[in-house]
């Protein structure tokens, strides 16, 4: 029997549970063992949830047992679950995560503490939610130099964008519609503003390009929260659709561009016909071209998907190659060619 942890039991603690017991007996037959799920770290009591005796409060309970070799961190916020995944990595255990914020503040400091632990710090979950990405970029494009990542990078305002074109109605119409199918928090700031979109790209581009960027490092960040009904009208009137696009690019003198902003899309951009919710990411390489990644970015059990197969992983200890120290200039000026004014409002045309 193989144990491991769940730090934090919301949605996606809550889907890795089902995951797991949905597809027991298949991880049985990949991993050749039982997969059990011996704590979960949460502050809740769960009255009545198969795992309620399994619940602690005190995260020395798991760093304490050696039992214990993978931790899933799915708490969100930067702390605790900074200090928690260098504590469980510090104790000899892997750790796997879908914490965007984490991995993009700290992700170089404990992928360096894992491997002078001889663990994992794996975080597929981070970038695409369910979609596999960041296996893919480190192993099946290896030989490729990637010179640019860009996609859709957060279902939330896709969905909004979509209503917004296809149903006439404004932006804080379709935003509560939204809200009311579950589909943005509360608060949607950092959906609406483009902050979860920017830390997804700075994650991708990091692996893709074999260097640590942070939010800082991003020529501009700007939402959807002052796009209009006119926007996207007159955008279709000129054949395009408005989506919220996550960009990085590298050109041959080692310059780096990182953008989030409103774009255009062609018909003939495989980004025109992503629809609701759902998440799609273009990567270009020197040998294999344009290569898509389609699939929905957020859900519990399509989250927690990608955190199992991080754990599936981390139990065979195939850890992902430590991130280089590539040297990129970084350019804070977005002169692109191709861009559209439309009622004040410049759009890159993508």
């Amino acid at each position: 029997m193989i144990n491991i942890a769940i730090m934090g039991m919301g949605v996606v603690g809550g889907g890795l549970y089902d995951a797991v017991s949905q597809n027991k007996s298949l991880i049985m037959s990949v991993l050749g063992e039982e997969l059990n799920i011996k704590y979960v770290l949460d502050k809740r009591k769960f009255p009545g949830h198969e795992l309620e005796n399994r619940v602690v409060s005190d995260i020395n309970v798991i760093l304490e047992d050696k039992d214990i070799s993978v931790v899933a961190e799915t708490m969100g916020g930067d702390r605790p679950a900074y200090d928690f995944s260098l504590a469980c990595i510090k104790a000899g255990k892997s750790v796997v995560t879908s914490n965007k914020l984490v991995v993009e503040k700290y992700g170089r400091e404990l992928e360096e503490a894992a491997l002078q632990n001889n663990v994992c710090y794996l975080y597929e979950a981070s970038a695409g939610g369910g979609i596999p990405l960041i296996h893919p970029l480190c192993h099946c494009l290896s030989a490729n130099k990637i010179t640019k990542v860009a996609g859709i990078l957060n279902g939330t305002t896709n969905y909004i964008l979509e209503r917004m074109e296809s149903d006439g109605i404004s932006f804080e119409e379709a935003l509560a519609d939204a809200k009311r199918l579950g589909y943005a928090e509360v608060n949607p700031e950092a959906d609406i503003k483009g902050y979860d979109t920017a830390r997804k790209i700075c994650i991708l581009a990091s692996v893709c390009f074999g260097s640590r960027f942070y939010l800082d490092d991003l020529a501009e960040i700007t939402g959807i929260d002052q796009t209009e009904s006119k926007h996207i009208i007159e955008a279709a009137r000129l054949g395009y659709k408005i989506k919220l696009l996550g960009v990085a690019e590298v050109n041959e003198q080692g310059e780096t561009l990182l953008f989030v902003k409103p774009c255009l899309v062609s018909k003939d951009s495989l980004l025109y016909g992503v629809n609701g919710v759902f998440n799609c990411v273009m990567v270009k390489g020197n040998l294999v071209g344009d290569v898509a990644f389609y699939g929905q970015g957020a859900g519990g059990l399509a989250t927690a998907s990608a955190v199992l197969s991080d754990i599936i992983e981390a139990i065979k200890l195939k850890t992902l190659p430590i991130l280089k120290n590539n040297p990129f200039l970084i350019k804070k000026d977005i002169n692109l060619q191709n861009s559209v004014d439309i009622y004040g409002i410049n759009f890159p045309v993508i």
